[in-house]
């Protein structure tokens, strides 16, 4: 106990909190190791091991707070590995009883706007917290989540987001997401000429660049029924990016109908290579039905009929979709299957959880089949894949988990995998430079 006080303190030390009240720490450390089997040329394969390190730790003291989570993945002697920053930001909340500001590397979702930035998120809550603004302005973060992106102007993100749940029942939105990316410059050879001499040329690349404006609106009618929808617009691209529509009706308690629609254009950014081939759009519409066997049982059904753009632009080609199934507190049992242009599919799997001696041990079992084929005149293909696993908790602070993953079909005669998962959170309550007052 006195060395993990001792390594909770030089974490506060080392970022600068103040340490003249109690300071609440909050910590998870994850690592996990990955391994399995890969056949490079036929009848020869390759061992290979992947381990991976999460640490996420929270220092909160009375409104401030700062949070970190980084990851780091490595693959052998060979392979150095790298760390991921995923996190960095300090954190004042509750300002004047209505502002909250953070700095610093962190998420951002606010409607249409999300990913990662370096900079500065503000939310404000007015009118008795019924309108919510959000708005932050920052760098971009790299995909490798390392370094800070020193040119602003071609690796920016900006956007907010407006909330108001003025009208009962009623919640409404507006986002706006302005974001762009710079590519790395880098060599290369091209042939300039009829000679097709290849020589050195220095390829550069516009910015990818993004700007969606979006509104999204949920309303909720007591028990009885709820309706969703958004509307997603790209102004660079000057078309509409998505659109989505939902309801759910509660006919009784135990039974509830489900309908949703959504219409997708592909992610395709501003200045990229992809921006300028033809793209097609998909728009999809389903219905369903659920009924509560027992309040830990439920039956559901699902069927969606998927419309896609034919291949010479003009006509449409199709898809069916179906899903039945049971859901449970202890697992799950679902058949599905889909007919038409992507293809033919039929699956059905099993997934369960048990836990004994308190929760001690909990086994885990997936099993799954599927038949397929991928066009009407292809041979059709089966795929065998069963998960066998346990989570091992002897104390609330630690767990072990450990699975294996088992496949076979035509081509990969048996395909194993195992995967292993230690995990440690704590909270302690440190208060070293003054004796804290006790209640």
């Amino acid at each position: 106990m006195k060395a993990k006080r001792w390594f909770v303190l030089a974490v506060v030390l080392a970022t600068g909190v103040t340490l003249t009240h109690a300071q609440l720490v909050n910590g998870r450390f994850l690592t996990s190791f990955y391994t399995w089997r890969q056949f490079d040329t036929v009848g020869s394969a390759t061992h290979y091991t992947r381990a991976f390190q999460t640490v996420q730790l929270s220092i909160a003291q009375g409104n401030f707070s700062l949070h970190t989570y980084l990851q780091g993945a490595a693959g052998g002697t060979s392979d150095i590995g790298r760390v991921r920053f995923l996190n960095l930001y300090l954190d004042w909340s509750n300002i004047e009883n209505m502002l909250d500001l953070s700095l610093g590397r962190q998420a951002i979702y606010a409607g249409v706007a999300n990913g990662s930035i370096d900079g500065l998120r503000a939310t404000a809550r007015l009118w008795q917290d019924k309108i919510r603004l959000t708005g932050f302005a920052g760098a971009s973060v790299n995909n490798d989540f390392t370094g800070i992106r020193k040119n602003i102007h071609d690796n920016m993100n900006f956007g907010g987001q407006v909330i108001t749940t003025a009208l009962p029942d009623l919640r409404f939105g507006i986002s706006y997401m302005n974001r762009r990316m710079e590519r790395d410059p880098y060599w290369a050879l091209r042939t300039r000429d009829t000679s097709f001499v290849p020589e050195k040329y220095y390829v550069t690349y516009d910015s990818p660049a993004e700007e969606y404006g979006g509104v999204d609106a949920s309303y909720t009618y007591q028990s009885l029924f709820s309706v969703y929808g958004r509307y997603d617009y790209d102004f660079k691209l000057s078309r509409t990016f998505r659109g989505q529509g939902g309801a759910r009706f509660n006919v009784t308690d135990a039974v509830s109908l489900t309908a949703d629609y959504i219409y997708r254009a592909p992610h395709s950014l501003y200045n990229s290579i992809f921006s300028v081939f033809s793209q097609n759009t998909v728009s999809e519409i389903e219905g369903g039905v659920e009924y509560a066997v027992t309040p830990a049982l439920r039956a559901f059904g699902k069927y969606a009929y998927v419309s896609y753009p034919a291949d010479n632009g003009i006509a449409k080609e199709k898809n069916d979709r179906w899903t039945v199934g049971l859901n449970s507190v202890y697992g799950s049992f679902s058949y599905a299957g889909s007919d038409g242009y992507p293809g033919q599919l039929e699956s059905v799997s099993l997934q369960g959880a048990y836990p004994l001696f308190n929760r001690l041990l909990t086994p885990t079992l997936g099993i799954s089949y599927a038949s397929y084929r991928l066009s009407a005149d292809a041979p059709k293909d089966n795929v065998l894949s069963v998960l066998l696993g346990a989570t091992v908790r002897p104390v609330k602070a630690f767990s072990c988990d450990i699975q294996g993953q088992w496949m076979t079909n035509r081509i990969y005669k048996n395909d194993m995998r195992l995967q292993l998962r230690l995990m440690y959170w704590f909270a302690e309550r440190l208060s070293i430079f003054r004796q804290e007052v006790k209640p």
